[in-house]
């Protein structure tokens, strides 16, 4: 393993004035990762010392409430690397809003984030970020770079809900491999606008294409856990399923969502309305009394109610999402030609 004196050495000269001047910022989530922080801080840094392109650059770790010794880690490498900033969190608060914390403190052009596992490959990290740059012009390039895990190194337990997950996800938009994989590059403007909650780490690409910036993905080198051990579970599998599909419903309804709920609330409404003129017409026209079908009525009364309630709560979030888009348009205008503007 390595020490911190080698990453002290390892460390590139990063004064407090080239802080402004940062180029790429690469964000660590980090939860009891005390045995792979200091070896993928070096990785890291001997990655921009061997490219330094995208130099000068930053490393941001953000302690998401480690009990293991992280902590003290963490702080004795800010301390000793000037391009080292270390966050603490006051407890554990989950992976999106540590990344979520990261991302605020970052300051470079390029924000690239990865797992602290060190499963994640730093050697990956040019490859992305030369391909956020790939386009002619500016127009042309990439806002989001995903990493591709094409050949994992976790057992079954992981990577069978994670491709399930993955195959849902592509409802939310982006045509990428690997939802789940952190390894991603992005371009800084390109995130001022993304909150994370829940698990929602994992369905930025989806954010960002609902906002209608560019994504592609690059496949990446995934090693096998060496150190600690994963915080992939049951409880994180769920949510990760509930935040998927709040993700598909946002990016489809967030501006019309009276088209979703009142779509299905004509719908039951309009079965229970079918139901209840043919008990009436059997009633009044064929003569057949009504009180052995008093359960199809209770679900006509059900379906008629139940699709009432629908529409109303679509008109209710029609007017949530025009307060939501008080401030902020729901579109994204790339660049404007002509009358004198200058492009952006």
């Amino acid at each position: 393993m390595a020490t911190t004196e080698d990453v002290r050495d390892n460390a590139s000269e990063f004064t407090g004035e080239d802080r402004d001047k940062v180029r790429t910022s690469v964000v660590l989530p980090a939860y009891n990762e005390v045995d792979n922080i200091e070896p993928l801080i070096k990785e890291i840094q001997s990655v921009f010392q061997t490219e330094p392109t995208f130099s000068p650059y930053n490393i941001v770790i953000v302690d998401d409430g480690s009990t293991d010794g992280t902590r003290g880690v963490i702080r004795d490498l800010a301390e000793h690397n000037e391009n080292v900033l270390g966050l603490l969190l006051s407890r554990n608060f989950g992976q999106s809003a540590a990344l979520n914390a990261g991302i605020k403190q970052a300051t470079g052009e390029f924000i690239v984030t990865l797992d602290a596992d060190r499963q994640n490959d730093p050697q990956d990290i040019p490859d992305l970020l030369n391909m956020l740059i790939s386009g002619d012009s500016e127009s042309d390039s990439y806002d989001c770079v995903s990493g591709w895990r094409r050949d994992r190194n976790d057992p079954l337990t992981k990577t069978i809900p994670s491709a399930i997950q993955t195959r849902m996800a592509r409802w939310t938009g982006p045509d990428i491999h690997d939802f789940g994989c952190t390894l991603k590059a992005y371009r800084s403007d390109a995130l001022d606008e993304i909150e994370l909650y829940g698990e929602g780490h994992r369905y930025i690409p989806a954010k960002l294409y609902n906002r209608g910036y560019r994504i592609t993905e690059v496949p990446v080198n995934h090693r096998p856990r060496t150190e600690g051990s994963s915080k992939y579970g049951t409880k994180r599998l769920i949510r990760g399923f509930v935040d998927l599909l709040f993700q598909v419903f946002w990016n489809r309804y967030s501006t019309r969502p009276v088209h979703f709920l009142g779509g299905f609330g004509l719908i039951s409404f309009g079965i229970g309305m079918l139901i209840g003129i043919h008990a009436v017409f059997s009633k009044y026209v064929l003569g057949v009394p009504l009180l052995p079908n008093l359960p199809r009525l209770v679900l006509t009364v059900a379906l008629v109610l139940f699709g009432l309630i629908l529409i109303m709560f679509g008109f209710l979030a029609e007017m949530i999402t025009k307060l939501h888009y008080i401030e902020r348009d729901p579109y994204r205008v790339e660049v404007v030609i002509g009358g004198g503007a200058d492009n952006k």
